[in-house]
């Protein structure tokens, strides 16, 4: 017999045919409510009462595989990535919660889940390095939304991820690449990750958001390029192109036929889905230590765009960030960066087309280079920074 206290009811609790059950008493008196379980009981043993809802509870094998996968599959369809990411960790709690009743997965369990996920080593790590933590929040999170799903579908009452604390994540993972750094690597990639990382470079879009570009000849023409789906809403927008930008665009206008600029190299139908292996072949051959994740291609693009004076507003739009909160955070590069970008008076990226009044109250002279300026080291267009911006120019 379980009973328990709420605001000023007794409710009780038990298990009939595997389900959990909790209900209130609607008595005030703890005695009455300790009469009135059994009772309940009984007219649930009679069919007294409908007990439709109280099916068993499925083995959470069967649940994951037959009803959330699906179910994962039609929800993400615009965005399948989402579903692959989902599938990886589905596979990974499967395995450890075989066997167990949907509801017989206790917070306790899961935290114990939460322990030996994290001492388990990466798959794909030769290092031996363990399952990060953001490795492990991922896989609660999916844990959480299949059971916010069984909820929904009668199969448990309570959702045990809910009351586990999640393990702290490190947010300062940020890199911003020096020039010579961007040179070397430029120099070492091939295609499609050259022209991919240039677009990153010049314009701070998402690896993903330059896989699915698709033709439009319109947009490109006036200097612009649309990005229609994207991680959320604010991540549909237009982002102005520089010189550089266009011209790799352009060839791949030329060089594709079908919908997407960047198709799977297989010559499926789909977007291209990702050039991880040339990365890191492309580090390795340039001899770049540390590494950098191609991700930091973009915090580059923004950063460089902030230290050349664009407001933080016009960031946020041209980032596709929910909130300022997110673009400040990922434009705040380290001390040993901010140092090497003063001395140096390093050329900064900055789209060629964004209105005057976006770059804040620095003046902006346009036309020929005047002698003693440095223009743009590499196949990227930029900004000549002596102190403050003054002028605007491509060596492309």
């Amino acid at each position: 017999m379980s009973l328990f206290k709420r605001g000023g009811i007794w409710w009780y609790g038990f298990r009939y045919k595997g389900v959990r059950i909790r209900e209130s008493s609607g008595f005030s008196s703890r005695s009455a409510a300790a009469r009135a379980e059994p009772l309940r009981k009984a007219k649930l043993g009679q069919g007294l009462v409908d007990d439709k809802h109280l099916a068993p509870s499925p083995r959470f094998e069967d649940f994951a595989w037959n009803d959330f996968a699906p179910w994962s599959e039609n929800q993400h369809r615009q965005r399948p990535s989402t579903h692959e990411r989902y599938l990886r960790s589905l596979k990974v709690l499967v395995r450890y919660f075989c066997g167990l009743p949907l509801d017989m997965v206790k917070s306790s369990e899961v935290e114990k889940f939460k322990l030996e996920r994290s001492q388990e080593r990466r798959k794909f790590a030769k290092d031996g390095r363990r399952v990060t933590p953001a490795g492990v929040n991922r896989d609660l999170a999916v844990l959480r939304i299949l059971f916010n799903l069984a909820i929904r579908l009668g199969k448990v009452r309570t959702d045990p991820v809910s009351v586990v604390k999640l393990l702290s994540e490190c947010t300062l993972r940020m890199r911003v690449v020096a020039p010579e750094e961007e040179r070397r690597y430029l120099d070492a990639a091939s295609q499609p990750l050259l022209d991919v990382a240039i677009l990153m470079f010049e314009t701070g879009m998402r690896p993903s958001e330059v896989f699915h570009l698709q033709r439009d000849e319109e947009d490109l023409a006036v200097g612009f390029v649309r990005i229609r789906q994207g991680k959320t809403t604010f991540a549909q927008r237009t982002i102005p192109l520089t010189t550089c930008a266009r011209r790799v665009l352009k060839v791949r206008l030329q060089d594709s036929f079908g919908l997407w600029l960047f198709p799977k190299p297989s010559g499926g139908l789909g977007p291209l889905g990702s050039v991880r292996k040339a990365h890191v072949a492309a580090l390795k051959r340039a001899g770049l230590e540390p590494y950098f994740r191609l991700y930091d291609l973009r915090y580059t693009a923004l950063t460089r765009m902030a230290m050349a004076g664009v407001d933080i507003p016009t960031l946020r739009e041209l980032a596709g960030h929910a909130n300022i909160q997110m673009t400040m955070r990922c434009i705040q590069p380290p001390s040993t960066s901010a140092q090497q970008f003063r001395s140096s008076r390093t050329s900064l990226t900055m789209p060629a087309y964004l209105p005057l009044a976006a770059y804040g109250p620095s003046s902006l002279h346009f036309g020929k280079v005047p002698n003693g300026a440095r223009g743009g080291v590499g196949p990227t267009c930029r900004i000549a920074n002596r102190g403050r911006v003054r002028l605007l120019f491509g060596s492309c």
